[in-house]
């Protein structure tokens, strides 16, 4: 049997969908699973401020001493050289094939499309993470009692907590078809008077996603279900665009809304990464639109496929219209992305990938 120890310096959420695989794995007895945490490296003061805290979301997976990968989660497409030149395979969540090639880069693989998704039942191995933490007493002790609270609430189907099961569902093409856009909205002012582009960035982000909201009420009414989270800053800069209400955002409320909503919108998250909604709605076998994808992904995700792109709030609503009223390529696009999630995004599927490029075959 072989033994798989993952190093972490934190519970990076990102990284959950290969532990969640990983232990799935373990628990049918294909493999034993430990794992080590470490401190949280220091933010660094200088560099590209969107890096600075970039360490913190690396994990390495060692397989029986021989083999060592890197699993790089951040949202940005730049790598980390170190680590690449220390392992023998570097996985990329937001990888961008302009910038390296087969030929620049063997080592550097696809991690695809990963969000925040926990194993169904008592997870005693993010237990023993969570017991692991470098952290106080009273901090660990306040994180392990949060944990068993959520892993008993999710038993009854209540609590915050994304249990696989509860973020995958095979196509339901009959369903009533409406529409849902939920988003969050990003402060410029947070970014550091250095980092302008930056500050740039977050405006297109939250004019592209507020446009979206107008647009979609507009057009598609009772049939559309949206809006930004209400913070301080969207009540601010975007109130006419805030969700009905503010619970509406709890995540327990997003998945079950999601399940229901037959077409779902996603646009570009922070560094033009691919958000982990877009990831959600594969997982539950929804009719996607989404803005034109920046990193690439394992297998063959592809516009007109698994999702229809749009580049205009005018052309989200143009390509939600024809999900909403043809039936056949809503039911078509529902099944490649069911079909896509079980060969790569779920999570024992995450894992086997992984496991077989480092067996060296699954490039």
């Amino acid at each position: 049997m072989r033994h798989c120890k993952v190093t972490l310096t934190y519970l990076e959420p990102g990284v959950s969908s290969l532990l969640t695989g990983l232990a799935m794995l373990a628990r049918q007895g294909e493999l034993r699973l430990d794992a080590e945490l470490g401190s949280i490296p220091a933010t660094l003061d200088h560099g590209p401020w969107h890096l600075r805290n970039k360490a913190e979301s690396g994990v390495t997976l060692d397989v029986d001493g021989r083999r060592r990968a890197y699993f790089d989660v951040h949202d940005s497409w730049e790598i980390d050289a170190d680590a690449y030149a220390r392992h023998d395979l570097y996985f990329k969540r937001s990888f961008d094939p302009t910038r390296f090639t087969a030929a620049s880069h063997p080592r550097l693989r696809r991690l695809g499309l990963v969000n925040d998704v926990r194993l169904d039942g008592f997870d005693r191995w993010e237990l023993a993470r969570i017991a692991a933490q470098r952290i106080g007493a009273g901090e660990r002790l306040r994180d392990l009692l949060r944990f068993l609270l959520h892993s008993a609430a999710s038993t009854v189907d209540l609590g915050p907590r994304p249990n696989a099961s509860l973020l995958q569902a095979p196509p339901e093409p009959l369903r009533e078809p409406r529409v849902l856009f939920m988003a969050g909205l990003w402060d410029p002012a947070s970014v550091p008077p250095d980092a302008p582009g930056k500050a740039a960035e977050f405006e297109a982000i939250n004019e592209m996603r507020a446009g979206c909201v107008r647009q979609l009420r507009a057009a598609f009414g009772a049939r559309f279900f949206g809006g930004v989270m209400h913070t301080e800053f969207a009540r601010r800069a975007y109130p006419d665009v805030l969700l009905p209400e503010a619970r509406a955002a709890s995540k327990r409320a997003y998945i079950k809304r999601v399940r229901e909503y037959p077409v779902c919108i996603a646009t570009t998250g922070l560094h033009g990464s691919n958000g982990w909604k877009l990831a959600e709605y594969v997982g539950l076998s929804r009719a996607i639109v989404s803005e034109p994808l920046h990193y690439a992904v394992p297998g063959d995700f592809s516009a007109g496929r698994n999702y229809l792109d749009f580049r205009t709030p005018e052309e989200c609503v143009a390509r939600v219209g024809a999900l909403l009223d043809g039936a056949t390529l809503r039911a078509s696009v529902m099944q490649d992305n069911w079909a896509y999630y079980n060969r790569w995004m779920r999570p024992d599927a995450l894992a086997r990938y992984v496991l077989a490029a480092m067996d060296g075959g699954t490039t």
